[in-house]
C-alpha cells in the first residue's frame, strides 16, 4: 500500500513537471507566463438555491440572452465587476474608451477573453448607463463598462483576479469602468 502511494506521488509529480515544460514550450515569446502567475482568489458567496421541498417548474425556461454584470466588494481586491460565471473581469489600458473597438485581438483574445452577449447586458449595482457593446471584428458582441471592453482571463476560475497589474496593461475593473490597483504584484527585479 505505502509503495503504491509513493508510485502515484511520483507519477502526478511527473505529470506536474511535464505539463509546465509543455506550457512554457507553447509559448515561446513568454506572453502567457507573464500572465500565469499563481492565482489569487477570495471566497464568493454561494449560488442561492430553492429552499428544500420547493417544486421547480418542470418546462425549461430559457436563459436569459444578454451577459450579466454584478458589482462585488471583495475583501482584499476591493471594488470589482464579476459576469455571470463568477469570474473577475478585467480592463486593458491600450483599449481607448473613446473608440469603439478592442485592441485586444488574436493571440490577446485567447489569453484574455472577450465578454460578449448576445442580448442587451443587464446589470446589479451597475448603472445601466454606463454598459454597452462594440462589435468585435469576427462579429460578436463585445460588452463595454464606462466604454472599457471587458474581458476575462482564460484560466481563472471563479473569484480570480489572477492576471492583475500584467505587463502594467490590465487591471480589474471596478463597477465606474476605473482600474482597480488594489493588489497588484511585487515589482519584478
Amino acid at each position: 500500500m505505502r509503495r503504491s502511494r509513493l508510485t502515484m506521488l511520483v507519477v502526478i509529480a511527473v505529470l506536474v513537471v511535464g505539463a509546465a515544460m509543455w506550457w512554457q514550450a507553447a509559448d515561446p515569446g513568454g506572453q502567457v507566463a507573464l500572465t500565469a502567475r499563481a492565482p489569487v482568489t477570495e471566497a464568493l458567496p454561494s449560488p442561492r438555491l430553492p429552499p428544500p421541498g420547493t417544486s421547480r417548474s418542470s418546462t425549461p425556461v430559457d436563459p436569459p440572452s444578454g451577459t450579466q454584470l454584478t458589482a462585488v466588494y471583495m475583501t482584499r481586491m476591493g471594488q470589482a465587476v464579476l459576469d455571470d460565471t463568477g469570474a473577475v473581469l478585467f480592463r486593458y489600458e491600450r483599449d481607448n474608451p473613446h473608440k469603439a473597438r478592442s485592441a485586444c485581438l488574436g493571440d490577446c483574445a485567447v489569453v484574455w477573453i472577450p465578454v460578449t452577449t448576445t442580448g442587451t447586458p443587464s446589470v446589479t449595482g451597475i448603472d445601466p448607463a454606463l454598459v454597452d457593446t462594440i462589435r468585435r471584428p469576427e462579429g460578436t458582441e463585445q460588452v463595454t463598462l464606462a466604454g472599457w471592453p471587458l474581458y476575462k482571463f482564460a484560466n481563472a476560475r471563479p473569484g480570480e483576479w489572477t492576471g492583475q497589474g500584467t505587463d502594467h496593461l490590465w487591471f480589474v475593473v471596478k463597477p465606474d469602468g476605473q482600474r482597480n490597483l488594489n493588489c497588484l504584484p511585487a515589482p519584478v527585479q
